[in-house]
């Protein structure tokens, strides 16, 4: 049996609206969560496979050590922002000019190639930004510093971008935490059409059970 490829899956959105959050029902046994942002988890932290970095480095680390455990199923990366800003204090830090940015953007690339090539399922938060796309579209996407990576847009080594988003209830008029599943032409969102029912925009913020969906199409298939 052909081993199946692992998904790359992105949870973009402007803070408050549910990205961690969304993470609350992993298993603790077989999810690893990498809390680079240092903040207190929304939820009761109950991971067996739990790690706060103190920067980029270490997390890179990480991700390569949890690559090599047969015990963990899926890696979540909290968040892709919070690397980046840890990656430009230290490129400050070490380098000068031109420099600086040759640094940030060469090491941005090492992690996105890690990403591509991870041997789990991967799931990433990312702040967004609004952006200028090459089209002169304003977009938004996921937030990162420099043109380089702004034009190509992160988004492209993934498979999946979910946007967590807060919608109103149209029956009860009550917010609702969602993620959404593709763009409606202001957002980089995107999801593989065969994971998703009928008319369906949106799922409940709970990416346990979005990972399941995937799973269970993908073995049925």
């Amino acid at each position: 049996m052909t081993k199946r490829i692992p998904y790359q899956i992105a949870i973009v959105g402007q803070s408050g609206k549910g990205k961690t959050m969304c993470f609350r029902n992993m298993k603790p046994e077989t999810c690893a969560f990498i809390n680079m942002e240092g903040k207190p988890l929304p939820f009761e932290n109950k991971f067996k496979h739990y790690f706060v970095p103190n920067n980029w480095q270490e997390c890179y680390q990480k991700l390569i050590e949890y690559a090599k455990d047969d015990s963990i199923t899926e890696v979540v990366l909290d968040s892709f922002s919070a690397y980046v800003d840890s990656l430009l204090k230290t490129a400050r830090e070490t380098k000068k000019g031109f420099d600086i940015w040759n640094m940030y953007n060469e090491e941005i690339g090492k992690l996105m190639y890690i990403v591509k090539k991870y041997n789990k399922d991967i799931i990433m938060t990312a702040h967004s930004a609004n952006v200028e796309t090459e089209l002169g579209i304003e977009e938004r996407r996921i937030a990162v510093k420099g043109n380089e990576w702004n034009k190509a847009g992160i988004e492209k080594d993934f498979t999946i971008v979910l946007f967590a988003e807060v919608l109103r209830d149209p029956m009860t008029n009550k917010a609702k935490y969602k993620l959404v599943f593709n763009s409606d032409g202001k957002t980089s969102a995107k999801t593989p059409p065969m994971f998703l029912e009928d008319n369906e925009e949106s799922t409940e913020n709970d990416v346990a059970i979005f990972l399941d969906r995937i799973r269970t199409k993908l073995s049925n298939g």
